[in-house]
């Protein structure tokens, strides 16, 4: 999906082929969104020069809209200068002020970039010099006082959040997914339509002053008009090139500098609810004191990434946990009252303060199911369910009787019992462990058999299984320290801690299982990164066969397989 950004003085408009939205910040600085659909669509994307010209001219009229709809949105100073002119003119405040850019613009331009520069070179080099040169040198200072003009309008108040919010939408896109890798220059990219406006005017000052066309007042616009439509699409090309390649990125500094000043804090969240709202906005009205999903959104990010804990499905999943909704359901809903409001940004500090969501909730989602947890057992971990999927894959539609080493909070037992036919045991060396497993079988309404034991000893010598599951502790012992502090400060050591090599478990539980597997029995084991050619060879040294593995969602080798 195409997404294009136009800044304005108090906010930012995003949108794509759609939906567009515009985000501000008013005078009493809260944060305020309009959603509608994309009248002015951006034309000819992929044909190469033809999409210049079109991005501009339709930039251009965006912008404007921009402007027009932000004076809207934004509540008036009352007793304001402005707020006084379109009382006793009897105009809309947003047309003055549209209008009085406009003209300013047009009469500022007129005295720049014709009457100054064209004196300056007669005092200068006279009418003797050669017509080339002569114009030539005209052009170059129409460029520097072009320059000069917008380097001056950087120390205006409002041009300096215009700016502001201008490199606030170039950050975004770049966090969004564009083609320039994220770095020093963040907030700089070739392809904003305020430095597309910049290059685009450079080149065609220099080319049309160059070319000095002399014919008659008719055929002078013309000739002159198709230069300048020939350089917006030369001006957009050279910017695309730039976006494209990353050692050129640089070179789009030149112009872009002009026009793009490091966001604040704030500008950069305004264009995040900008974002936010042209891609999930729905085009239903915000209602009055409720703080809209997109702005929430924003702030949630700016929170998370500043601590470096940023995840999407973490967001998701703090938004669904506070409305008591599972995630499809919270995707729906379009704002919050203050009271939910205060809840998920509360959830969001803790768990930029290195607190994980079942520490912040005393529950995670495993399954689709709800797991109680604390400090006694593990965190059940995403890559776990994909062990739980070969097991199920592996019962199918029977009845096999199912024994799980070390439970932990129950989740693989409670799965397992919950969504097939299987006969289930769990075993756990803690009792505290034990209790909690026992309080998410019955709340998830599973039939589980708990039994206290250090892996086999408290099973009875003939009792057989025709599975064997584990998950057991697989981080070394030297390496514990070294964990991130969510996991090393809120999961039991116990359940991290496999020994000097990380493998104690695998090797014990590999020779004492197949007393406890029938013929042919399969066990199904989690292992840590890295380890599956040392745990498949304790297997094989233990009589196992048919040795097969499964990689988790970053292409890990996270399960092994194996037949007795």
């Amino acid at each position: 999906m195409k997404i294009f950004f136009f800044p304005c003085s108090i906010g930012v408009r995003c949108q794509t082929n759609k939906r567009c939205a515009l985000a501000v910040i008013d005078e009493r600085g809260a944060k305020r969104v309009r959603f509608g659909k994309v009248k002015n669509k951006i034309a000819c994307q992929k044909i190469p020069f033809i999409r210049g010209i079109c991005y501009f001219f339709q930039g251009i009229v965006a912008l404007i809209v921009a402007f027009w709809e932000s004076c809207k949105i934004s509540e008036p100073i009352k007793g304001g200068a402005v707020d006084k002119a379109s009382k006793s003119l009897n105009v809309k405040r947003e047309s003055l002020v549209i209008s009085i850019i406009l003209i300013l613009g047009f009469l500022l331009s007129l005295f720049l970039f014709g009457y100054l520069p064209s004196k300056l070179s007669f005092v200068m080099i006279g009418l003797s010099m050669n017509f080339a040169l002569r114009n030539f040198l005209i052009a170059l200072t129409k460029v520097a006082l072009f320059l000069f003009s917008i380097l001056i309008l950087r120390f205006i108040p409002i041009m300096q959040d215009l700016f502001r919010f201008n490199g606030a939408c170039n950050q975004v896109r770049v966090r969004k997914g564009s083609s320039v890798q994220k770095g020093k220059f963040d907030h700089h990219t070739p392809l904003n339509i305020l430095n597309i406006i910049v290059f685009t005017f450079i080149l065609a000052i220099f080319v049309i002053t160059c070319v000095g066309i002399r014919i008659n007042p008719f055929v002078n616009f013309f000739v002159n008009l198709g230069i300048f439509l020939v350089c917006c699409g030369v001006a957009y090309e050279i910017c695309f090139l730039f976006e494209k390649q990353n050692w050129l990125r640089l070179m789009s500094l030149a112009t872009d500098f002009f026009v793009s000043v490091k966001p604040s804090i704030t500008h950069d969240e305004i264009a995040r609810v900008a974002l936010h709202e042209a891609e999930l906005g729905n085009g239903e009205e915000v209602k009055e004191k409720e703080i809209p999903l997109s702005s929430v959104l924003a702030e949630m990010q700016t929170t998370l990434e500043k601590a470096g804990k940023y995840e999407k499905s973490d967001v998701e999943w703090i938004i669904a946990t506070v409305l008591n909704m599972n995630r499809a359901e919270a995707k729906l809903v379009r704002s919050f009252d203050q009271k939910k409001y205060r809840e998920i940004i509360k959830a969001t500090e803790q768990r930029a303060a290195g607190k994980p969501l079942s520490a912040i909730f005393g529950f995670v989602e495993f399954y689709g199911l709800r797991f109680d947890v604390n400090k006694k057992v593990l965190s059940p971990r995403m890559e776990t369910e994909i062990l739980v999927e070969e097991v199920l894959g592996e019962i199918g539609n029977g009845k096999p009787e199912v024994l799980d080493v070390g439970t932990g909070s129950g989740a693989i037992a409670v799965s397992l019992a919950k969504f097939s036919s299987a006969k289930v045991t769990a075993l756990d060396v803690s009792k505290a462990a034990l209790q909690v497993a026992k309080t998410n079988a019955e709340k998830n309404d599973a039939k589980v058999e708990f039994v206290e034991s250090d892996l086999f000893n408290k099973l009875k010598n003939h009792k057989k299984f025709d599975i064997i599951v584990s998950n057991p502790p697989y981080i070394r012992s030297l390496d514990l320290e070294g964990l991130d502090g969510e996991v090393k400060n809120f999961d039991p050591r116990l359940s991290l801690d496999g020994g000097e090599d990380g493998l104690d478990f695998y090797r014990k539980i590999a020779f004492e299982s197949p007393k406890y597997l029938k013929k042919n029995g399969k066990l199904f084991l989690e292992i840590g990164q890295g380890q599956f050619k040392d745990v498949e060879q304790i297997l094989k040294d233990n009589g196992f066969k048919n040795i097969k593995f499964k990689k988790d969602y970053s292409k890990i080798i996270r399960v092994v397989k194996a037949e007795i």
